[in-house]
Formats: C-alpha cells, sequence, structure tokens
C-alpha cells in the first residue's frame, strides 16, 4: 500500500480511500492530483462530466488542472471503476461502477438509472453468424424523461 495514501487515509471519506486503494493495487501510485479528483469524483450526485469535475474542484482550490483530470478519469475508466457514458449533447459523462450495465439517461436533470439485462443478445447471436464478427462487447443507452420531472408538467396540465 502507498505510505501517501497511509498518510492521509484518516483525512478521507471512505469511498476515496476505497477508489485510491483499487488504483494502487493495479499499480498505479496514488498522488495528490489523483486524490483530489477521487474527492471530486466521489462527491458527485450522479454521471459527470469532466468539466463539473473541474469546478467541483476549483470551488475547492484543489484543481490539479483540466489535462490532470482528463488522464485519471480515463485511467479509472481504463480500469474500469469508472463507467463512460455517451451524451445526446456530444459530451460523454461518467458514472461510478464496473460490470456490464447500461443505462437509462434523463435529459431533462440528467440523473442515470442502472439496467442489467438488455435483451440483444439473441441481435448479437444473429450478427456474429451473419457477419462472421466476434462482438466482444457492446453499448446501451436509452435517454428520456425520469418520473420526478415528469411529475411536476404532468400535475400542471391537470
Amino acid at each position: 500500500m502507498s505510505r501517501f495514501l497511509n498518510e492521509r487515509r484518516h483525512m478521507l471519506p471512505p469511498a476515496v480511500t476505497s477508489l485510491a486503494e483499487q488504483l494502487a493495487a493495479a499499480g498505479y501510485k496514488v498522488t495528490q492530483p489523483r486524490l483530489a479528483v477521487l474527492k471530486a469524483i466521489t462527491a458527485q450526485p450522479g454521471a459527470f462530466s469532466v468539466q463539473e469535475v473541474e469546478q467541483w474542484l476549483l470551488e475547492r482550490n484543489e484543481s490539479p488542472g483540466i489535462a490532470s483530470i482528463f488522464r485519471t478519469v480515463r485511467l479509472l475508466c481504463d480500469l474500469g471503476m469508472l463507467q463512460r457514458l455517451h451524451g445526446l449533447d456530444d459530451c460523454h459523462r461518467y458514472c461510478l461502477g464496473s460490470g456490464h450495465t447500461h443505462h437509462l439517461v434523463c435529459t431533462s436533470c440528467g440523473v442515470i438509472e442502472q439496467f442489467d439485462n438488455c435483451g440483444i443478445q439473441g441481435v448479437i447471436d444473429a450478427l456474429e453468424q451473419s457477419t462472421g464478427y466476434r462482438i466482444t462487447n457492446h453499448v446501451v443507452e436509452l435517454f428520456g424523461v425520469c418520473p420526478q420531472c415528469l411529475a411536476p408538467s404532468a400535475s400542471s396540465a391537470t
């Protein structure tokens, strides 16, 4: 374990410590800029953009710079600690988590709900058979308006 991390463990929220330990276990150094990004990421209420992470850090005078934030987010994605979401506004968003999941994304408030069974395995099998491809991964993201965002407009329409 990193001496740097051990010296700061008592000052960090458990979620940050857990992510930092995963980073160290994967063989990467836990540095102050990376810890700052981890703190910002765990403070986000849902999916977030790199710009939102930077803004959170700037408000606390802790920003290591946008390039460091991008590099850390990319590393966390490569390690499977973050998932990259494709947004409708040409801006990627990210959320904590790993594994094979799919997302419902509210286009009004940005809330994201994960779901596991996308039901397209039959389509994938047929595509592999008809094209000769070996499909190794897929992404399913559905965009719409969540029940909470629909509620105010539904009640004002009556």
